[in-house]
C-alpha cells in the first residue's frame, strides 16, 4: 500500500491529528517526479530545460530541496485518499509537517492536523412541535382553478358606449399627477394599460377608475406613499387627472366540448375537476410536509449547540453570492438594478447572505449529527436502494440517458450518492413521523394570511408567508400542467 495511517487523535475541539507514513516505493516515485519538475523550470547554463541530469540538480539545488519537493508531491497526491479512508470532513486546508528526516531509501512520515466539521449537541428530536397544513380540497378551490383556466383563454371585448368600467376590466388610460400644481417625475403616463383592481397603481386611482365610461375624465386626490425613493414627494398629497381612453372586458369561454378538448381532451367538466382536485391534493400534501419539516428544522437550529467554524460560513456566503449573481444574469439584471428595484443596500444584501449562510451551515451540521445518531434507524435496505434507483431512472424517457444513469449507479460515487439520498429521506420521514403536530384548519390559514397582510413588519425569519404561498392553490402550476398534459 502507498501509505498507512499510524495514529489518529483529537488534539483540539474540532481538530484531528493524523500520523501518516508514505511507503518507500511511493516516495521514490515522488522523488523522480520532483527531479522532472525541477528540471523543467531550472535555469542552469549549458543545459536545456527538462534535460538537466539529476546529479546537476543535486549540485545546484541540494538533495534536501529535492526530497522536500518530493514529500510535497507525495502528500498532495495522496491527501484526498487519506482523508476519505479516515472518514473525516475537513473544513479548511490542513497543516502538514514532516515528521523526522527525509531519506530516499526510507518511508516518509507526516503529521497532518485537520480542522473538521463539528458535531452538534442536539436537543430532543422526537416530539418537536410543528404545524400541519390541512389537505382538504374544497369545491371553492377547484372552481377557482377552473375560472383561472377560463381567464387564461378569455378574449377582450370593448364595453358599450353607455357601459361603465368594473373591477378586473382592462383600461387604457392617461393620467397626469401634480403636487401643489406642479408635475413631478413619474407622475404622468400616456396610454397606460391597467387591469383595474390589480394594485399596480395607487389604490385611490384604481378605485376612481371603477364606474368610468370610455372618454370620461376624472380628477382624484391621493397621498403619495412615505416609503417611495423620491423623498421630496413622499407622503405628500397629489392630484391626478384621469382619462379613460378605452375599456375592455374579459369574455370568458364556456366550458363546452371545445374548451375541454383544449385543456387536454377531457370528456366532461367533472373529468377536468377531478384532474384539478388530484393536483391540488398532491400540492397540499407536499406543502404540509414542507411546513412540518421547516418547523422541525427551525427548532433544531435554534436549540442545538454547536461551534461553527468561520471558514464554513465564509464559504457558504461565497456560494450564495455566486448563485445570486447567476440568477441576476439569467434575468438580465445588474446588482444595482436589483437594489434599486427592491430599495435595498448592498450592506443589506450581505447581511442577508450572512444570516442565510449561518442557518444553512448549522442545518447541514445538525443533520450530519442526526444521521450518525440515528444510523440504525435510517440505514437503507437493498429494496429501498433499488426503489430509489428505479425512481431516478423513471425521471428520464430517453434510453441513452437511462443507460448513462444505470452506469453511474455502478460507480462508487453513484452508490454513495444513492445511499446518502435514501438515508436523508428516511431521516426526514423519521423526524416528521415523530413530531407533535398541531393540525391547522383552512380557517386558521385564512387568519394567518390576514395577519401577515396587515403586518407592516418585514419578518425575514418567519416562514409563514412562504408556506402560505405553497398551500394556497397554485394556479399557474396546475394550469401549466393541464395545458402541457400529453393525452393520447
Amino acid at each position: 500500500m502507498s501509505y498507512s495511517i499510524k495514529n489518529q487523535e483529537k488534539v483540539d475541539k474540532n481538530k484531528i491529528k493524523l500520523k501518516v507514513e508514505i511507503s518507500n516505493g511511493y516516495f521514490n516515485k515522488s522523488v523522480n517526479s520532483a527531479y522532472k519538475a525541477i528540471s523543467e523550470k531550472a535555469k542552469i547554463p549549458g543545459f536545456r530545460k527538462g534535460k538537466v541530469p539529476y546529479q546537476i540538480i543535486d549540485i545546484n539545488y541540494g538533495k534536501e530541496y529535492v526530497l522536500s519537493e518530493a514529500a510535497n508531491i507525495a502528500i498532495s497526491e495522496l491527501y484526498s485518499e487519506i482523508i476519505e479512508s479516515s472518514d473525516l470532513k475537513p473544513v479548511d486546508y490542513p497543516k502538514v509537517d514532516i515528521d523526522g528526516e527525509l531519506n530516499q531509501d526510507k518511508p516518509v512520515n507526516f503529521d497532518i492536523i485537520i480542522e473538521v466539521e463539528p458535531e452538534a449537541i442536539l436537543p430532543g428530536y422526537t416530539g418537536i412541535a410543528a404545524e400541519g397544513y390541512p389537505m382538504e380540497v374544497t369545491e371553492e378551490e377547484i372552481n377557482a382553478q377552473v375560472e383561472n383556466l377560463r381567464n387564461r383563454f378569455a378574449s377582450l371585448e370593448p364595453i358599450g358606449e353607455d357601459e361603465t368600467s368594473k373591477n378586473l376590466d382592462i383600461a387604457t388610460i392617461d393620467f397626469k399627477g401634480t403636487i401643489d400644481g406642479e408635475e413631478f417625475e413619474g407622475g404622468s403616463q400616456t396610454d397606460y394599460v391597467l387591469e383595474i383592481g390589480s394594485g399596480v397603481l395607487l389604490k385611490e386611482i384604481e378605485k376612481a377608475l371603477i364606474g368610468m365610461k370610455k372618454g370620461e375624465e376624472k380628477t382624484v386626490s391621493a397621498k403619495m406613499p412615505k416609503e417611495i425613493e423620491d423623498k421630496k414627494i413622499a407622503g405628500k398629497k397629489a392630484e391626478f387627472k384621469l382619462t379613460a381612453k378605452e375599456i375592455k372586458r374579459k369574455s370568458l369561454p364556456e366550458i363546452d366540448a371545445e374548451f375541454l378538448k383544449n385543456m387536454g381532451d377531457f370528456e366532461t367538466a367533472d373529468d377536468l375537476k377531478k384532474f384539478i382536485k388530484e393536483n391540488l391534493e398532491e400540492q397540499k400534501k407536499t406543502a404540509r410536509k414542507n411546513k412540518i419539516f421547516s418547523d422541525i428544522v427551525n427548532y433544531l437550529v435554534e436549540n442545538s449547540k454547536l461551534d461553527v467554524p468561520k471558514i464554513m460560513i465564509d464559504n457558504e456566503i461565497k456560494e450564495l453570492a455566486h448563485d445570486f449573481e447567476h440568477r441576476l444574469q439569467d434575468q438580465n439584471l445588474t446588482k444595482e438594478q436589483y437594489m434599486q428595484y427592491f430599495k435595498i443596500t448592498e450592506d443589506k444584501i450581505n447581511e442577508d447572505f450572512r444570516k442565510r449562510a449561518e442557518f444553512n451551515v448549522k442545518e447541514y451540521l445538525i443533520f450530519n449529527t442526526l444521521e450518525k445518531e440515528l444510523k440504525d434507524k435510517i440505514e437503507p435496505s437493498k429494496d429501498e436502494l433499488a426503489s430509489e434507483k428505479e425512481n431516478l431512472l423513471n425521471t428520464t424517457k430517453k434510453e441513452e440517458d437511462r443507460k448513462k444513469i444505470e452506469e453511474y449507479f455502478k460507480t462508487p460515487a453513484g452508490e454513495k450518492n444513492i445511499l446518502g439520498s435514501v438515508r436523508r429521506k428516511k431521516l426526514v420521514d423519521f423526524l416528521i413521523e415523530n413530531a407533535k403536530i398541531k393540525e391547522l384548519s383552512l380557517e386558521d390559514l385564512k387568519k394567518l394570511a390576514l395577519k401577515d397582510s396587515e403586518s407592516e413588519e418585514d419578518n425575514k425569519d418567519s416562514l409563514i408567508e412562504d408556506n402560505l404561498d405553497e398551500i394556497s392553490a397554485d394556479e399557474e402550476s396546475i394550469v401549466d400542467e393541464i395545458l402541457s398534459e400529453d393525452k393520447e
